[in-house]
């Protein structure tokens, strides 16, 4: 149990460690008055002999290796975006070229959007006939009234060897507005294939009143619409189980292989499960990618994650500028992970996955560590498989929004009531920190739970390439919040040549690297915006032909006030979003696992009226 207790707290003992380090080396810093400018005047004279300094101590040896480390590795972060942005550019128009030749022709798309199932399904009259408050008060349904297995009713046809591959998508909900669900599900039922290949899961709390209501409504809509839709109530009080993304998401995958239970008997099932948020609006091209990704590689097929970058390009010019940068940052987290030949990519929200590999780690978990429930997973099945999952980037990005407030006026009062909301998101995200107390769990050659070895035959580049981005993820930004702090204030109040010359140069390497991060990370940005614009323009257009105005559309020009803005303000950002909120949660670590999940508000793109509920 003290074992458990310490793996789940190992990044708040790393920050204990370099404070303790800190003042190792520098002792005399927790005697001086650093609020005073006369500190510079109080530091003893350097002590020479013939221009010789003192020797070094042990402790700042090691401070001056892991500074140079701290700071290699974020230039090397801002390289490795570069490498990964400049990519994703290069492959915009060649992959929406690739997937458009495999899919539907345009004349064929257009005879789709056009059809008169799929136009009463998401048309504006669907809308306000399935969503409007009805005449007269309605019975409020129970979960147990809405049948998850409905396949039979909507003809299901088991899929047969030359059938293509089928898409499980789980939409995981709890608490969220009706119109960003009805809007996620219109944009899904859009593409050519949806109603052919697409299934959706509507991965439900039970304890949600509405959610038996909801589920209803949407399934009524969007029954013609998909291969089948379906609705699951993950149950309340479940042993070890906590109330999250993860628990729904895990339930509803319970579901689709009890529903595809007869095809994985007879090593037939040709199903790619999709996790996604609710408010993720994917194109058809990241699906036609998946396809192609999946029968290039078919040896290997059942192995597979595919991962994909995040866009927020939704709701951002209305967008706090720190709460824009903080989203931008995010999801630069995981773009720098699917740089070309990594040996290993960490999914950001959205993913996908064939159903034998999910059912061979054991599906989902749905225990408190698992509340970061993308990068969990991919632990889990690389873990779980010996280190043989095999992460493949899809360069075709998901539509995010940016957080939103419920304060109806426009002013400082909704910026500030906005940046609060993405904190709490944010602690929610730095929450999966516990990802690395699993890992060590999993990593160590002495099991801490039947204290007997073991010895994992993983490739030794692949586990040292995870281990450093989980140590990127969930150590670094504190510990370069606290090098940062430290660096800056010692180096204003200390002059640099009183300082030992390894010191000063350790200093002075550090400031520059600092200022060429920052300048890389500008270019970055400027790509992001190109990038950004290119993707933009894609999803405008496909939901100009499927008629969907509710979608919300963003612009990013690089030389934009807003965008300019973001060049100064990133680092404040990442500071109060990435450091503070994992510092927050690291240490919250050491008496509890568990966080209350709380949805995020989110923003709504059509009027009021229109998305009453009863």
């Amino acid at each position: 149990m003290v074992l458990l207790w310490a793996s789940r707290c190992l990044p708040g003992f790393s920050i204990i460690a370099l404070m303790l380090l800190l003042v190792a080396a520098f002792p005399a810093t927790i005697q001086l008055p650093w609020w005073t400018s006369d500190l510079a005047v109080q530091q003893p004279a350097p002590s020479s002999h013939e221009g010789k300094h003192e020797r070094m101590r042990f402790a700042q040896k090691i401070f001056v290796v892991y500074l140079i480390l701290v700071h290699f590795n974020v230039l090397a972060f801002t390289v490795r975006l570069s490498f990964s942005l400049l990519s994703f550019w290069r492959h915009a128009r060649i992959s929406l070229k690739h997937a458009r030749v495999q899919g539907h022709s345009k004349k064929q798309d257009t005879e789709y959007m056009a059809d008169s199932t799929y136009a009463s399904s998401v048309s504006s009259t669907s809308f306000e006939d399935n969503f409007s408050t009805p005449s007269s008060p309605q019975p409020r349904l129970n979960h147990a009234d809405i049948d998850i297995y409905s396949l039979e009713d909507q003809h299901f046809t088991a899929a047969t060897e030359n059938d293509e591959l089928i898409h499980a998508i789980i939409v995981p909900n709890y608490c969220e507005d009706l119109h960003t669900l009805f809007t996620t599900l219109s944009v899904l039922a859009s593409h050519p294939d949806a109603r052919s290949k697409y299934e959706i899961f509507l991965a439900m709390e039970e304890k949600e009143k509405e959610a038996p209501e909801k589920a209803e409504k949407l399934m009524a809509s969007f029954a013609k619409s998909f291969y089948a839709i379906h609705a699951t109530f993950h149950p309340v009080g479940l042993p070890g189980e906590i109330a999250g993304k993860s628990s729904n998401v895990a339930y509803a995958a319970r579901e689709i292989t009890n529903l595809h239970r007869h095809e994985l008997a007879e090593d037939n099932c040709k199903v790619i499960i999709t996790v996604m948020d609710a408010d993720t609006h994917l194109v058809q091209e990241y699906f036609l990618e998946i396809r192609s990704l999946h029968y290039a590689h078919l040896d290997t097929s059942e192995r597979h994650l595919y991962c994909c970058p995040i866009l927020f390009d939704r709701n951002s010019s209305e967008t706090p500028v720190f709460v824009r940068c903080a989203d931008i940052m995010w999801a630069f987290a995981g773009i720098s992970t699917m740089y070309p030949g990594s040996p290993v990519s960490i999914p950001t929200s959205v993913y996908s996955l064939p159903i034998q590999l999910a059912n061979k780690v054991g599906g989902w978990d749905s225990d408190p560590t698992a509340i970061g429930e993308d990068m969990h997973m991919m632990l889990k099945c690389y873990f779980e498989t010996g280190g043989s999952v095999i992460t493949l980037t899809v360069h075709v990005p998901a539509s995010q929004c940016n957080v939103s407030s419920g304060y109806p006026v426009d002013g400082w009062r909704r910026s500030l009531d906005i940046c609060r909301n993405r904190y709490k998101q944010a602690l929610r995200h730095m929450w999966g920190a516990l990802d690395t107390g699993y890992a060590v769990r999993h990593s160590v050659p002495v099991s801490i739970s039947s204290k007997r070895t073991t010895f994992w035959p993983f490739p030794r580049v692949l586990h040292l390439a995870l281990a450093h981005l989980l140590w990127e993820a969930h150590f670094l930004p504190c510990h370069l919040a606290v090098m940062l702090i430290f660096s800056v204030m010692y180096t204003t109040f200390v002059p640099l040549d009183t300082l030992h010359p390894t010191l000063a140069w350790a200093f002075s390497v550090a400031n520059l690297i600092r200022t060429l991060s920052f300048i890389g990370m500008n270019i970055n940005l400027t790509i992001y915006d190109q990038w950004h614009q290119i993707w933009l323009y894609t999803r405008r257009h496909e939901m100009a032909e499927a008629n969907l105005k509710d979608c919300g559309f963003s612009s990013r020009t690089w030389w934009h006030v807003a965008q300019l803005k973001e060049r100064i303000c990133f680092p404040v950002s990442g500071m109060i979003y990435g450091a503070v909120a994992m510092s927050h949660a690291v240490f919250s670590h050491f008496w509890t696992d568990r966080l209350v999940y709380r949805v995020s508000e989110k923003p709504t793109f059509a009027s009021k009226d229109q998305i009453s509920l009863a």
